[in-house]
């Protein structure tokens, strides 16, 4: 099948979903208010037509082939047509045969791929496993002839989506955005995907999260915070396909973010009223010429917005894909050293050293989440400028506090293995950096064994009248 037809759309109608999901009129995915503000409203309005186009509605979504999701699909040719009824062939080796026993294939997407049909795409209203025929919604406006070549694609975005809303929108919100109905009430925020970063991942510090790492953070929660396991709640299969839809979200809210980046530089907010103070032109000229702008920039098929969606999405392919490649995991070069006194008082010099490990700058000399930068103002990249409050922040802009090693809970996970990750590459997102080159896979092995008797050691009457270079916790802001 050639590029151009995978790069098609295939529409599936979401339907009414249960548990937690909001009447049906509310559904729709709200705009990126924070980077949305500075940028022209007509410019917001282009942003949100076309992710409409790619993503659809939450209850009318779009499988858009050319991202890296596994909708679930099926690959055939026609054999014959009744009306409104398709008998077809499915080619095995191209075909997801387990999912076409779900009923989440009903209101698929049907694309066709070649014939008189060819581009055009049809939902079904359901699917006979024993005749192999598919029932449309409605008629087929040109028969499709013997051969014709078809996928249908969906059903587990569809699967996904009524998962979502059952047990994750309430708090990560309908675009996955970490303002659900009951986010203002918790600490830490709900994850927001929309900048297609997630904290605990396997893999090196420049790629994303794989399916893995989703998997287990849905199946077994994040200890200390108000993410649950779902395991054995939700099934393999349940899994998988909710996992999927949020992969999906994470990809939408990253292609809005480099829109409204993108245009903000031609399209600012203020431009209008700057160009009639600076021209003395007036105002509804100057948004008159910015319409015309911005249809041309839309209708340029190759510097205009097709263009920039092209590269976008090539780079967001490419990113996505990569996550599920052996190489980017994080394996240690060396076997994990002996959790002995020596390595521990070894991994113990290494955390408190400020030119080696760094820990103590954070997480202070007895690992209480107290270091001196917790006390200062850091720099917001965002803005250029520093943030109002003293402390740490993550790349949405929450204040965060450093986690308090003392009590042994450890978000990203507590196998040794797990701690080796966060400690080597750091915490994606957040201002925990990767260890320093200098610093061997022997001790970062170490400093692993050190951290896990934290714990421990802080529970002596010795550590007890320990004070930190910054005072006591604050218990305010999201720990990592």
């Amino acid at each position: 099948m050639s590029a151009r037809v995978w790069r098609l759309l295939v529409v599936v109608l979401a339907g009414a979903v249960a548990g937690c999901a909001e009447d049906a009129s509310q559904m729709r995915f709200a705009q990126n208010a924070d980077i949305a503000k500075p940028v022209h409203r007509k410019a917001r309005a282009v942003v949100e037509k076309t992710l409409e186009e790619h993503f659809g509605t939450p209850l009318n979504s779009v499988a858009w082939l050319k991202l890296p999701v596994n909708y679930g699909k099926a690959e055939g040719k026609v054999k014959s047509v009744d009306g409104r009824s398709v008998i077809v062939d499915f080619n095995a080796e191209t075909s997801d045969l387990e999912s076409l026993k779900s009923p989440e294939l009903s209101r698929a997407g049907l694309l066709f791929t070649s014939g008189a049909n060819q581009g055009k795409s049809f939902l079904l209203a359901s699917y006979d496993a024993s005749e192999k025929s598919f029932e449309t919604l409605t008629a087929l406006e040109t028969a499709p002839a013997e051969g014709d070549q078809f996928v249908v694609a969906g059903q587990n975005l569809r699967h996904g989506r009524k998962l979502y809303a059952r047990h994750c929108q309430h708090c990560h919100g309908i675009n996955g955005d970490g303002d659900g109905t009951t986010a203002k009430y918790l600490n830490p925020r709900p994850r927001d995907y929309r900048l297609g970063i997630f904290k605990f991942t396997s893999t090196n510090k420049d790629t994303k999260a794989s399916r893995d790492d989703l998997k287990r953070i849905v199946s077994q929660g994040i200890p200390g915070t108000y993410m649950p396991a779902f395991v054995p709640m939700l099934k393999e299969n349940e899994l998988a396909v909710l996992i999927e839809y949020v992969r999906w979200l994470a990809m939408r809210g990253e292609l809005e973010v480099q829109l409204l980046k993108d245009l903000k530089n031609d399209y600012a907010a203020d431009r209008a009223r700057k160009e009639a103070q600076e021209t003395k032109a007036s105002t509804s000229d100057i948004e008159k010429q910015i319409a015309k702008q911005l249809e041309e920039y839309v209708a340029n098929p190759t510097e205009g917005l097709a263009a920039f969606i092209e590269t976008v999405t090539g780079d967001m392919v490419s990113a996505w894909e990569g996550a599920e490649t052996a190489d980017t995991v994080i394996m240690p070069p060396v076997p994990r050293v002996p959790d002995t006194a020596e390595s521990r008082e070894r991994g113990k010099a290494l955390f408190v050293k400020t030119d080696g490990g760094k820990c103590i700058n954070c997480h202070g000399p007895t690992g209480r989440g107290n270091g001196f930068q917790t006390e200062d103002f850091q720099k917001n990249d965002a803005t250029g400028g520093f943030y109002e409050k003293r402390g740490l922040h993550d790349s949405w802009g929450e204040q965060i506090k450093p986690r308090d090693l003392t009590r042994g809970i450890y978000r990203g996970g507590r196998r040794p293995i797990d701690l080796y990750r966060r400690i080597s590459q750091g915490i994606k997102g957040t201002p925990m950096p990767p260890v320093a080159a200098t610093v061997k896979p022997e001790q970062v092995w170490d400093l692993v064994n050190y951290v896990l008797s934290v714990p421990f050691e802080s529970a002596s009457p010795k550590a007890a009248k320990a004070h930190s270079i910054a005072g006591q916790p604050n218990e305010l802001g999201n720990a990592n």
